[in-house]
């Protein structure tokens, strides 16, 4: 072997990236921090210095992006330890070049100190560049020589880079775009006089001040402050659409999606909100000012910008305009929503997670609409009760011990605090029949199809993937699965439970059992002590 080549497993190639991307990024963001000393508004070039400092997110993000890609599209994974395997030993040049661009990122920081970099700045942003650059660059052929770069990334399709460009350029964007939103930006200046507009053509006087953004109606005002720009609504928008485009990609016709149909749903999540926003003001001033100021301050928003998403791509999905179609006449062969096994996996649990927002506009105390939430999680499931038939639910005895083994786990962490809950006295017997019903029969159901039968299987692919695959999906599904519930350590563990009953069989049965009969337990518990702060 020539001298000053390197042979090193991907593994360890891969090890000492990630080690160094870490140390280096947390080094960069101490050493930037802004303080008393130095602040990007003070500096003669803000926007690079803020376009700078958002480099190190947009680089994780990027980096994030392609793993992602790597775990639910396995072929770019064979295809990168391919590239590996047949590429030459390389030299430590990119590691010398990845030290310098380092050292040049880093000796601005040396030279100066952070008032004087304030004030030379621009001086000093050239320096941080080319050392971001060749940093990046040496990184980069650390892991693969260019010309197996070019053919990783380009030699199949263009969804692996685009997803990187994106996931690179979004911090960028969000900066860039900031004069949308805030206070006195654009978006939420024309919210203000949309909303204007919108009670003055319904005939009543309205009051306002727009220096301040302050609005209303009779002796009923309020602000509309960056909150009620409606950019949240967009973006919940744009996160749906990009969802279901990433689903169903192999049939979506794109550019009529994203082209025609994405403005479209933006700007009609706009409208609604300024809707919303014009009906509260109303409410507030001719019925209850306290209904409105709730209104404003829970969840609605969010739930009518669902159900708007949750709208359109019920279109999208049974419209074969938005589809490709197959030679010949017939359009799309592919099932009908209802019959789909995908979106059964997905949407009860969108619905159910809808819900627990819906509760809380209704009741002072959310768990008494816990049977409006049962009627939703029925409707989810009956929506989809064809797909739901094709799956397999049997189980076997170590699925039923694993469910007695976690309501035991459960039971034995539960909080002497939940006891204080029974001297409120038992709820009536029609709540505690939807509690049950929706404990025991309905979530394990809706839960286990969602996080195991979903979230774990696309992580963890075939059962002949990597097995690392199995252990990132089984950790990712039972963190996410812990995250509903109080008790983070016990649900994580019930998760990683079921979790295991499903990598075992691939098939909902086994795991949904499990999870059933642990919830029965514990709502038995429950019922006899009279404490159903259990569950």
């Amino acid at each position: 072997m020539r001298q000053g080549l390197v042979v090193m497993p991907v593994s360890g190639r891969l090890a000492v990236f990630l080690l160094a991307a870490v140390a280096e990024a947390v080094t960069i963001r101490l050493l930037t921090y802004e303080t008393e000393q130095f602040s990007c508004s003070n500096v003669s070039v803000f926007a690079l210095c803020r376009l700078m400092r958002t480099l190190p997110l947009s680089v994780f993000l990027m980096c994030l992006a392609v793993v992602l890609m790597n775990i639910f599209v396995p072929r770019f994974w064979r295809n990168y330890l391919h590239l590996t395997k047949t590429a030459p030993p390389r030299s430590l040049f990119p590691a010398a070049l990845h030290l310098l661009g380092l050292a040049l990122l880093l000796a601005p920081l040396w030279r100066f100190t952070l008032p004087q970099l304030e004030a030379q700045f621009s001086q000093a942003a050239p320096l941080f560049l080319a050392g971001a650059a060749l940093a990046f660059l040496g990184a980069a052929l650390w892991l693969l020589p260019w010309r197996a770069w070019k053919q990783w990334l380009f030699g199949n399709d263009a969804l692996l880079p685009l997803a990187a460009a994106g996931f690179f350029l979004l911090p960028l964007v969000v900066e860039a775009a900031g004069w949308l939103w805030g206070e006195n930006r654009v978006l939420t200046r024309l919210t203000f006089e949309a909303v204007a507009l919108v009670l003055s053509l319904a005939g009543t006087a309205v009051s306002s001040l727009p220096g301040d953004r302050i609005i209303g109606l009779n002796d009923f005002a309020v602000r509309i402050a960056t909150g009620c720009s409606g950019a949240e609504g967009m973006a919940l928008v744009t996160v749906f659409m990009g969802i279901y485009a990433l689903l169903a990609r192999g049939t979506l016709r794109m550019g009529p999606y994203w082209a025609a149909l994405f403005p479209l749903a933006v700007g009609l999540s706009w409208l609604l909100n300024v809707l919303r926003i014009a009906v509260l003001i109303w409410l507030g001033a001719n019925v209850s000012p306290q209904l409105a100021v709730d209104g404003f301050h829970s969840y609605a928003g969010w739930l009518l910008f669902s159900l708007l998403a949750f709208g359109v791509l019920a279109i999208v999905h049974n419209m074969d305009f938005f589809h490709e179609r197959t030679a010949g006449p017939a359009a799309r062969t592919g099932p009908p929503l209802a019959a789909d096994p995908l979106f059964a996996r997905i949407v009860p649990f969108i619905l159910f997670m809808i819900s627990g927002t819906l509760t809380p506009l209704i009741w002072e105390t959310p768990a008494d609409g816990y049977p409006l939430r049962v009627a939703v999680m029925l409707l989810g499931l009956a929506l989809f009760w064809p797909a739901l038939k094709t799956f397999k639910w049997q189980a076997g005895p170590l699925d039923w011990l694993t469910g007695c083994a976690v309501a035991a786990l459960w039971l034995w962490t539960a909080p002497e605090a939940a006891a204080a809950a029974a001297a409120a006295g038992a709820p009536d017997p029609f709540w505690i029949a939807c509690r049950f019903l929706g404990t025991v029969l309905l979530v394990p159901v809706i839960e286990e199809l969602f996080f195991r039968a979903y979230v774990l299987e696309r992580i963890a692919g075939g059962p002949a993937a990597a097995p690392w695959r199995a252990l990132a999906g089984l950790a990712v599904s039972s963190l996410l699965f812990a995250a509903l519930h109080d008790r983070w350590l016990a649900g994580a563990l019930a998760g990683a439970a079921f979790g295991l009953l499903y990598l075992r069989s691939r098939r909902p049965g086994g795991a949904v059992q499990a999870h059933m009969l642990a919830n029965a337990v514990i709502a038995a518990a429950a019922l006899a002590a009279g404490d159903f702060g259990l569950i």
